[in-house]
């Protein structure tokens, strides 16, 4: 999602301290997270047993939340109030960079994949023999894939829209309009509740859903006696990382969809009277809503034992005086503790 309201900071020009906290924020986020989600790109793309569905949507996760951080404007927007230039230019810049239309794309299909993951993973375990035509094979993946990226673009061309430079404003004012702001028109107002209700409310609901159905199944699986300790070791991991996932996107996305409710119930006086307050609360749920794209590849990748040893791999094929001499290091360990 993007935008922050119509001025950079609160009208006075100024950078501020907030605005440093929230650019060093950001910068940490966008760094490792850039760098995470392309790790989990090139392992993907780098191992070919890895090359089934559930890692393909990973993937496509991914590159979303990549390209969500890639054009974040949070490192840098407080300080472009003097940005000049033609409306033309200034219009692809807003879209762009600035204003952002193309973060809110990113974002949903994000979401969408999210929600795509959760539906996957909810027939492969909760129903595999009733719902084989839910069952997404591999060859099958990239018409998915496409399908949600043009999904997001449909959902979100009211965003790129209405995202548009403001040739007339001035060096206490943001120079790109754009619909994630704190006043609104009523068409906005309409799009913004429909578009929190589709994107951030219901996914939340179905991912919550399928995600706690899946912990119900694989916990009348703790309990079956023929399952030996790594079975069930390996199932409380899954059980830990399905709970962190739909607990992660709830905290992280529902506070902004809660947040745009609230100020669009509010009559512009009222949005005058509170900026301050809703300013930096806009802010704050917002950096919520892009932490969801730096935290994704850490729950669904990080912790998985076949995304580690990928990794391990991929990094011995580059360095390999260095792994020999980890597994020197580790056969002289062994030795001792067999001596000892």
């Amino acid at each position: 999602m993007n935008g922050s309201n119509i001025n950079a900071s609160l009208g006075d020009g100024q950078v501020s301290s907030e605005d440093i906290v929230f650019s060093a924020l950001y910068s940490i986020m966008v760094f490792f997270g850039v760098l995470g989600n392309t790790v989990v790109i090139i392992i993907v793309a780098k191992t070919p047993s890895m090359h089934t569905t559930a890692n393909y949507l990973l993937t496509n996760l991914a590159v979303a939340d990549l390209l969500t951080l890639l054009f974040c404007p949070g490192m840098y927007d407080f300080a472009i109030n003097s940005f000049r230039i033609n409306s033309t230019l200034g219009d692809i810049v807003c879209k762009l960079f600035a204003g952002n239309a193309i973060v809110c794309i990113t974002f949903d299909a994000s979401v969408l994949t999210l929600c795509v993951i959760a539906l996957e993973r909810y027939v492969a375990i909760v129903k595999p023999f009733k719902s084989p035509r839910w069952t997404i094979a591999s060859r099958n993946a990239v018409s998915v894939i496409a399908f949600i990226w043009l999904a997001s673009f449909i959902l979100s061309f009211p965003d790129s829209l209405w995202t548009k430079y403001n040739a007339a404003h001035t060096a206490d004012m943001y120079p790109c309009i754009r619909p994630w702001t704190l006043n609104h028109e009523p068409a906005v107002k309409a799009y913004i509740i429909g578009h929190c209700l589709l994107m951030i409310v219901l996914p939340s609901i179905l991912i919550s859903f399928c995600y706690f159905s899946i912990l119900r199944e694989l916990r009348w699986n703790l309990a079956d006696p023929v399952l030996d300790e790594t079975d069930k070791n390996n199932t409380k991991k899954l059980l830990k990382l399905l709970f962190s996932i739909a607990v992660a996107f709830c905290l992280l996305c529902l506070p902004f969809a809660g947040f745009f409710f609230y100020v669009c119930a509010l009559e512009s006086m009222q949005v005058e009277q509170n900026y301050a307050t809703l300013f930096l609360t806009h802010r704050i749920v917002r950096v919520l809503i892009f932490f969801n794209s730096f935290v994704n590849p850490l729950l669904y990748a990080a912790q998985s034992s076949n995304y580690r040893k990928s990794l391990k791999r991929i990094f011995c094929k580059r360095n390999a005086n260095i792994c020999s001499k980890e597994i020197k290091v580790g056969k002289r360990l062994v030795n001792m503790e067999e001596q000892v």
